[in-house]
């Protein structure tokens, strides 16, 4: 497995290649605020506790969240535990306290945005009736520091535009069995960074992710998350590679060297114990 160093290397130039055309633009000058010499530490062991209660690891390798049985009492745990962010001071944490920050508080929210929706076959069919809906990611569902916030501008204004670093994808939730798994761990300013850099190996390792069938040599399925975020991978096809060849096992790298035939793929099923 590749070193850390030559991967923040590649990350950083990936970054860079995708610095104009970030999926989100560009975000409000108060999201690129903070506190390099801040010590501040936010408090998520609610939401851990939410997790611990509600969530488990399935054979498969994909976490899943027992929405049905979800009690009240945890329901307004996770409602508390929203509020309680909406009110932190972002622009006063340091880089590695806010991007735990936004990870975790995106995970939460999606949570409870298919709580209040369920029963549900996918979070993309949660408020989508209607001919001008925008269903659940383009709409607000949060403000912090005074701005309203979709899940769709959290991965745009803040991760995206501000963070410059695409694995922040591999630590996000999307609620379907298709996308990386929910974290059974709240992230921790002190582990943010090597918690992502064990989500990319998990994910990019997991067949829903990368695919080499062996009836179609020469062929990848990949999923549609990199189709739908290529901006933040460099823009590219090459960019996708290139990150992915990152995080595989020599075993995939190599055999991903002979596979650029892409075919996309993508499971939007919930994360449901029932799915």
């Amino acid at each position: 497995m590749p070193s850390v160093i030559p991967r923040r290397r590649l990350l950083a130039a990936l970054a860079a290649m995708s610095a104009v055309g970030c999926s989100g633009g560009p975000g409000p000058e108060l999201w690129s605020r903070h506190d390099p010499q801040s010590t501040r530490v936010v408090d998520h062991r609610v939401w851990q506790v939410f997790l611990d209660r509600n969530s488990r690891d399935w054979p498969d390798g994909i976490t899943r969240v027992d929405y049905a049985r979800v009690s009240t009492a945890d329901r307004e745990l996770l409602a508390a535990y929203i509020r309680e962010q909406a009110v932190v001071q972002v622009i006063y944490l340091s880089r590695r306290e806010q991007l735990a920050f936004w990870l975790n508080l995106y995970n939460a929210l999606v949570v409870g945005l298919v709580l209040d929706g369920y029963p549900v076959r996918s979070p993309d069919d949660i408020d989508s009736s209607g001919l001008f809906s925008i269903g659940p990611w383009r709409r607000p569902v949060v403000a912090v520091s005074g701005r309203s916030l979709s899940l769709d501008a959290i991965r745009g204004e803040t991760l995206a535009a501000v963070f410059q670093d695409p694995r922040w994808h591999y630590g996000l939730c999307d609620g379907t069995l298709g996308s990386p798994s929910l974290p059974r761990r709240a992230f921790l300013g002190s582990d943010v960074d090597r918690r992502l850099e064990d989500a990319a190996i998990d994910f990019i390792g997991h067949p829903r992710a990368v695919d080499l069938p062996a009836d179609r040599p020469g062929v990848v399925r990949l999923n549609a998350l990199w189709r739908r975020n290529m901006a933040d991978f460099g823009g590219g096809l090459a960019g996708v590679f290139a990150s992915i060849d990152l995080y595989a096992d020599p075993e995939r790298r190599a055999a991903l060297g002979a596979r650029r035939d892409v075919v996309w793929m993508d499971d939007r099923r919930l994360n449901d114990f029932r799915a």
